[in-house]
């Protein structure tokens, strides 16, 4: 039995730490290098058409009508797109299939893997709307639930009689979120501009500002300053 003295004692316990941390810096790169791996594998990558997840290798296309909005997404991003410096983030949407539908909150962006072709608003059947001011965090100050004034709102925008322009004053912007019980997820979204001369949509295809008449005069959405503050 060798006794040890106070010297040896410490040079042993001083190899035990190191081995110890030895230990732990292998762990812990084990452990980097797991979580490298699987956030590399969840990344989009660019195709001809649209985006593809390496790890799924589901492949999504662009829709391509920039007023679909999901009503709600997820708080955590699903996957990724990155290019040199630049990371963008793709979210579920709730009530849909993850991997089949993902939106860009950056980009205003909805992606879908299953080849749907989401419709113009004539064939979105909107049973309500919300006219909403654009802040950083968009927020409602009317409701509309009378299924005949929607109606109405829509055909005059769908009208191609209806007057339209390149340019207005637009001294307030706002927008109209339709909603529709046939696609619960979506709002489908539309500038409404308007000012002391009337109030306007704005139709991004186009870029025309489409004449809504006295439909919504008795919002006064010209007068902003009530809704500020």
């Amino acid at each position: 039995m060798m006794i040890l003295s106070p010297a040896n004692s410490v040079i042993d316990l001083e190899k035990m730490m190191k081995n110890i941390k030895r230990i732990i810096c292998f762990a812990m790169a084990i452990i980097c290098l797991t979580l490298s791996l699987t956030s590399c594998s969840n990344r989009l990558v660019m195709t001809g058409g649209g985006l593809i997840n390496k790890k799924t290798g589901v492949e999504y296309s662009y829709v391509l009508n920039p007023a679909y909005q999901p009503i709600e997404y997820a708080k955590e991003a699903y996957t990724k797109w990155k290019y040199n410096k630049i990371t963008v983030e793709y979210f579920a949407i709730n009530g849909l299939n993850e991997e089949e539908w993902l939106y860009c909150p950056t980009l205003g962006e909805v992606l879908c893997a299953t080849g749907e072709e989401l419709p113009e608003l004539g064939g979105f059947d909107a049973s309500g709307a919300l006219i909403c001011i654009e802040a950083t965090i968009p927020y409602s100050i009317y409701e509309i639930k009378d299924q005949e004034f929607i109606d109405k709102i829509v055909a005059r925008y769908l009208d191609p009689a209806t007057p339209s322009y390149s340019t207005v004053m637009e001294t307030s912007n706002y927008s109209i979120k339709f909603t529709s019980e046939k696609y619960p997820e979506f709002y489908y979204s539309l500038v409404l501009v308007s000012d002391v001369d009337g109030t306007y949509v704005h139709d991004r295809m186009t870029g025309r500002y489409i004449d809504m008449g006295v439909l919504f005069d008795e919002y006064e959405l010209y007068n902003l300053e009530d809704y500020e503050g």
